[in-house]
């Protein structure tokens, strides 16, 4: 399922170059996993598709709301 947010990295995570460029702006992201170990460990996280982001945990995602499939393409052009 896709959903979409404001991404709001914290400084607990260590993002690369391309996340951080996406800072403040609205994402597509597909449901993920729940966190097993390190300071995110039993949160929610989520991924951007075809990305080299990696990983964004539920608190760094900021609105987040189920978006249609087309909707989330839309975002992952942007």
């Amino acid at each position: 399922m896709f959903y979409e947010a404001i991404f709001q990295p914290s400084k607990r995570m260590n993002y690369t170059t391309e996340a951080k460029k996406l800072a403040g702006k609205k994402i597509a992201v597909q449901d993920g996993w729940i966190v097993e170990d390190g300071p995110f460990k039993g949160q929610h996280c989520f991924y951007i598709p075809k990305s080299t982001v990696g990983w964004i945990p539920q608190c760094d995602l900021i609105g987040l709301k189920p978006a249609s499939l087309s909707s989330g393409r839309k975002l992952q052009k942007v």
